[in-house]
This record gives C-alpha cells, sequence and structure tokens, in this order.
C-alpha cells in the first residue's frame, strides 16, 4: 500500500496493486491515513481510479459492498455533488479478484476529530 498525497486534516489519495485493509479511524500510527499527529473518525470516498486485465476491484467498507468496478474506469463523485460515506469509520478494503494485475487509487476526505488537526 502506498499513500502518494496525504493532507493533514483534508484527504489522502491511496495508490493499490494488490489486496489491502486500510485502518481509516484512529491517531497517527493507528490509523494509516492519519498525519503529523491529527486524529481520524472517518473518511468518505471522494474519486477512484482502477483498472484490472482480468478481473474485478470490490471496495468494501466493514463488511459492506460499496464499490465493484470492472475493467478500467474512473469515478469521480464529488464532481457530481456526493460522496461515497456509509460507514464511514469502518476499514477501507479493496480486494483484487482476478488472475491477472491491476491496480486501484483512492481518494478519500478525511473526517477529523474537532480541534486535533491545527
Amino acid at each position: 500500500m502506498a499513500i502518494i498525497i496525504n493532507k493533514k486534516g483534508l484527504s489522502s489519495v491511496i495508490h493499490l496493486t494488490a489486496n489491502a485493509t486500510i485502518t481509516v479511524a484512529g491517531a497517527t500510527g493507528t490509523s494509516d491515513i492519519a498525519v503529523g499527529g491529527e486524529v481520524i473518525t472517518g473518511c468518505s470516498i471522494k474519486q477512484i481510479w482502477y483498472g484490472s486485465n482480468n478481473g474485478h476491484w470490490e471496495v468494501k467498507r466493514g463488511a459492506n459492498v460499496a464499490a465493484i468496478l470492472n475493467n478500467t474506469g474512473h469515478m469521480d463523485f464529488v464532481s457530481h455533488g456526493i460522496t461515497l460515506n456509509k460507514d464511514t469509520t469502518a476499514t477501507l478494503t479493496a480486494n483484487l479478484n482476478s488472475t491477472g494485475v491491476g491496480f486501484i487509487i483512492i481518494e478519500v476526505s478525511k473526517i477529523p476529530t474537532t480541534g486535533t488537526n491545527n
């Protein structure tokens, strides 16, 4: 897993090429997306870029499936005035169901604990 952009109190961009589970809630050192002493209570999915040559990505929040993504594409929820915000405190899981290779890039909007991110 690679966090390629991590803006304190704002957002994170996560790049994956294999199955991964991202811990969202918690302080720096517990949460995979908390940085610089911030405490995160949750996150919403803003955008997803994805691709696989022989399968699909399954994105989950906790036990709930948020998206099944086939082939290659981009989903921009924010430009349509929405975010995927079900189970914002749950772990974020991306599983590549494929015999080939793939990638997924997920941009999330952080939900910080009030007063901890200054």
